[in-house]
């Protein structure tokens, strides 16, 4: 595929960017001399109860090889570590397993490579002080690095534009129906905006990501697999099931991992914010973001259903693929720990783009009402490392020498704080954070702009009804 209609395609994820055992003792092998305390990289504010996520240092990795080969599961899970010192430290925290954050599958190699195999999860009485519990295993000279884990929450304020019912709708949708047959495509003013005012308030011809141009050289390619991390995407729905990714080695919700590749069951993605195989998208809580921004990534043209998606095809199953990594749930958030998780899956299952329409505060959020986020790449890096780790191996894991692309795209939105700064993850150097537009080529009154912002692009504006009230 050429660099130029990969580029295309990549707006298909701009768009709406911007709108969380038995043990047995191993003979411990000599290994160098090693710092005495492991660096805590965080603060223990807002942390989880009763879990730690470490980093072993790599002059260790032959001895948990061992271990991990007397473990229950390819997840590594046990109740001791085969290290004397970390044994004891476990033992007086009150663990009940520490465990392979990421599971040994096909892709080892390069898991190992990355150093990915090294993180682990420690679980123990939720009664035990985090803190104290983090401060007893940074004694353990083979632990590198212990990083709190947290409950990262969807913010309230994520606002679709709110689109005004058109006057003349019938005249709009034959002149737009030339190109594709579906209904919906006559009020999607971000794709081809006329300037009709009777649609969007202010709109200004232009003001869109040019689709009637770009789709004259690309509609789509099935090569190219987008991972929605959002909320769980609604497969089957009509108007998207047809470019839902599909791992057709595996048996929808089935408790045998078919394919190697550490999960179970995962036909459409997988379910991290549960930790299964079920995309859930009718929870108590759910918004329905994550199909809302798949469907403008990939909803089927041409099939006079619904709208249309940046990058659906034309009708002859030639769309991008979407695949479902699932990290919100309702009223629930995520945690580094199931991010990190869910985007690693995302490279070694084939995405190539990360859509991920969400992010941290911005370094310049109102204190008054909401914690402020990280305020250089430094920070954010020091603060997070597996995160970070996880999606440096997707930039450089993800797709093939021989594939559409070598290496991954990752894209975040801004924050709608309207705040002169973007929110990391996305504001950090290596990614793509979007700020967004409304229908006259303004900030929309929501986003983020400024510093660490790299394109804006429609997200329209929800202010737009009051002025026709």
């Amino acid at each position: 595929m050429k660099l130029k209609n990969l580029i295309i395609l990549a707006g298909a994820i701009l768009l709406f960017g911007a709108c969380t055992d038995t043990y047995s003792p191993v003979e411990i092998p000599t290994a160098p001399e090693t710092p005495k305390s492991a660096v805590i990289v965080n603060t223990p504010d807002e942390a989880i109860s009763g879990e730690l996520m470490i980093k072993f240092r790599p002059e260790v990795t032959e001895l948990l090889n061992r271990a991990l080969t007397r473990s229950t599961n390819a997840y590594g899970t046990a109740t001791r570590s085969g290290i004397p010192d970390m044994d004891r430290a476990l033992e007086i925290i009150g663990s009940y397993n520490i465990e392979r954050i990421f599971p040994v599958n096909r892709q080892e190699e390069l898991t190992r490579k990355a150093g990915l195999n090294l993180w682990y999860i420690v679980r123990f009485d939720e009664k035990t002080d985090v803190r104290k519990a983090a401060e007893e295993l940074a004694q353990v000279g083979e632990i590198a690095k212990i990083q709190y884990n947290r409950e990262l929450k969807r913010r309230d304020d994520q606002r679709p534009a709110v689109i005004v019912p058109p006057t003349d709708a019938a005249t709009r949708m034959m002149q737009k129906a030339s190109i594709f047959n579906d209904p919906g495509l006559s009020k999607q003013w971000h794709y081809i905006n006329d300037g009709d005012q009777t649609l969007v308030p202010n709109s200004k011809q232009g003001a869109d990501v040019n689709c009637a141009e770009a789709w004259k050289k690309c509609t789509g390619d099935p090569s190219i697999i987008v991972a929605v991390m959002d909320e769980g995407v609604m497969w089957a729905h009509p108007d998207l099931q047809a470019n839902m990714w599909i791992n057709e080695d595996e048996i929808y919700k089935s408790d045998k991992d078919n394919d190697g590749n550490g999960y179970k069951g995962d036909v459409y993605g997988y379910n991290f914010a549960q930790q299964t195989p079920t995309i859930d998208w009718s929870s108590e809580g759910d918004t329905g973001h994550g199909t809302h921004v798949a469907g403008t990534i990939a909803a089927v043209n041409n099939n006079g259903e619904g709208v249309c998606g940046i990058a659906g095809g034309s009708g002859n199953g030639d769309g991008v693929k979407i695949m479902s990594i699932q990290i919100f749930s309702g009223n629930y958030g995520t945690s580094p720990y199931s991010e990190a998780q869910g985007i690693k899956y995302a490279a070694d299952n084939g995405a190539v783009i990360l859509q991920c329409s969400w992010g941290y505060n911005s370094a310049l959020a109102d204190a008054a009402t909401s914690m402020r986020g990280f305020a250089t790449d430094e920070e954010w890096a020091q603060n997070c490392p597996l995160e970070k780790e996880a999606m440096d191996y997707f930039i450089h894991n993800a797709g093939s020498p021989n594939g559409t692309i070598e290496g991954g795209l990752i894209i975040f939105a801004s924050g709608n704080e309207y705040a002169a700064a973007a929110g990391y993850p996305g504001a950090y150097g290596d990614f793509i954070s979007v700020a967004a537009m409304d229908a006259s080529f303004m900030p929309s009154s929501y986003t983020n702009y400024g510093r660490g912002v790299d394109i804006t692009a429609p997200g329209g504006d929800s202010d737009y009804h009051k002025s026709v009230q």
